[in-house]
């Protein structure tokens, strides 16, 4: 223990900072990188003084550079996706060195927990024998009367409540929370209960509430509370987990959950994080909801854009002036399916942001101009055909690209004078583009494509000459591949 003190101590204070706050977790908790960083933002250690760099970038950096110290162990599930622990006695040494701030309980230890004087974060664990066993329940529930006389519940910041049983309690953490008005941070899992009405009541008056996240478990009576939309310096909603149904009183009618949106979601104006919205043709979920979020950022998933009726409800979304939801100047992996706009976005055409991609997948775009991957010949709906030739920067790293339901393209030349040169494709892929005739002829474009090792094209049928260079296994299928060198 202290080799590992010593090295908490030469950490940087805004690691520290996000290493003490695992106190707060039961052990062996499996994190998300999302939920860290969005943990980090709620708490305020996360700040940026380059406003060209994303809140969301910074916390993946103090992420990295956790696991980079050792002080969290990256793994990967099954489905490839991964998730952080904390290893034992690391916990043990955040509970060490947050001590005098942080406060964490399990039902099983509270008659002998010591409180510090300052506690500002504080987290509860409800095991299952709890509620299993009569007797150590009607023991916890008089031992958390007696910690209520004890614990300073006005001045704390955090509030964590884990374990699908703690509902059972929810009475006594009414009691012993009635005076809490401070929560900047609060995380509630396994919601079985009604918040505001049956454990926070004071929830109305959280005006400095930051982040909220609920996990529940299905109960039609379940509502959030009636106060959501004024907390006004909310900046992480997370209901990802949230599968109860609701309803909300006055001006805000109905919130069914987050995957079908947030009913009037605009006054809720310094929220950061929107996992998800959808548009509908009726009043509170307008597109132009969006554009009272000043502050808006992350990876928002913005559905049904094809139910905007007019351009002036789209203007009113004001998109195009979130810098913060433009792709980040280092994506490298981009797929746009479906877009119904006329027009290739600027940010990745003519005003092209998105440079060091690798990786692009258009299906079924019906734009009348294209990214910079060559001159292009379009055809409009009159079926005249004109050259689309983008004197944007080009994809320099691009080893990846998949065409696919592209109707408008008629040719695609690249052994013209100032082509692309694709020297890092490694796969090329074009498939139900039924109205292309030729790609990329020429006898020199094969040097185009010097490194490219996969060719695929399926269901192209007015197509008769694409250059090759290197060969492949199955020309038998392809006669036309005579063409190719």
């Amino acid at each position: 223990m202290p080799a590992l003190k010593l090295s908490n101590d030469y950490l940087p204070f805004d690691l520290k900072q996000c290493f003490s706050y695992f106190a707060l977790f039961p052990e062996d908790y499996e994190f998300g990188s999302e939920e860290l960083i969005h943990l980090w933002i709620g708490l305020g250690i996360l700040h940026s003084s380059d406003h060209n760099k994303r809140i969301e970038d910074i916390g993946m950096s103090y992420l990295n550079d956790s696991v980079n110290h050792g002080f969290l162990k990256k793994n990967e599930k099954d489905d490839g996706s991964s998730y952080y622990i904390v290893h034992d006695l690391l916990h043990e040494l955040a509970v060490k060195v947050s001590s005098y701030e942080c406060l964490s309980i399990r039902s099983s230890s509270v008659r002998s927990v010591k409180i510090p004087p300052y506690v500002r974060h504080f987290s509860i664990i409800i095991e299952n024998i709890v509620v299993k066993d009569r007797m150590t329940f009607e023991n916890f529930k008089k031992e958390m009367i007696a910690l209520g006389k004890r614990l300073k519940v006005e001045n704390l910041r955090t509030l964590m409540l884990f374990g699908e049983h703690h509902g059972s309690f929810v009475n006594i953490f009414g009691d012993l929370l009635r005076e809490a008005r401070a929560f900047r941070t609060i995380y509630l899992s396994g919601l079985s209960y009604n918040v505001d009405k049956d454990m926070l009541f004071n929830f109305s008056k959280l005006v400095h509430l930051r982040y909220l996240r609920i996990k529940s478990v299905w109960n039609a009576d379940l509502c959030l509370p009636t106060s959501l939309v004024r907390l006004y310096h909310l900046e992480v909603l997370d209901l990802k987990e949230w599968i109860g149904s609701f309803r909300l009183k006055g001006h805000i009618s109905n919130l069914p959950s987050l995957h079908a949106g947030i009913y009037e979601v605009g006054k809720l104006e310094f929220l950061q994080e929107l996992r998800k919205f959808n548009v509908r043709n009726e009043n509170g979920f307008e597109l132009s909801q969006l554009g009272k979020l000043a502050e808006l950022g992350g990876s928002p998933q913005i559905c049904d854009l094809g139910k905007v009726q007019t351009k002036e409800e789209a203007d009113e979304s004001k998109l195009i002036h979130k810098s913060r939801l433009r792709p980040h100047s280092n994506l490298q992996n981009l797929c746009i399916k479906g877009h119904g706009g006329i027009n290739c976005p600027t940010w990745l055409g003519a005003n092209l942001c998105v440079k060091n991609l690798e990786s692009l997948e258009l299906h079924n775009v019906p734009w009348i101009d294209l990214p910079p991957l060559g001159d292009m010949f379009l055809v409009d709906e009159s079926g005249e055909e004109h050259l689309c030739c983008t004197q944007s920067p080009i994809f320099n790293n691009l080893k990846f690209l998949r065409l696919s339901c592209i109707q408008r393209l008629r040719k695609w030349a690249v052994s013209c004078p100032h082509s692309v040169r694709y020297q890092n494709l490694k796969r090329l892929e074009l498939t139900k583009t039924t109205n292309v005739e030729s790609s990329c002829g020429g006898n020199g474009a094969r040097y185009f494509f010097n490194h490219l090792k996969v060719l695929i094209i399926h269901d192209c049928p007015e197509l008769f000459e694409v250059p090759f260079f290197h060969p492949i296994c199955c020309q038998q299928e392809a006669p036309w591949l005579s063409f190719l060198d």
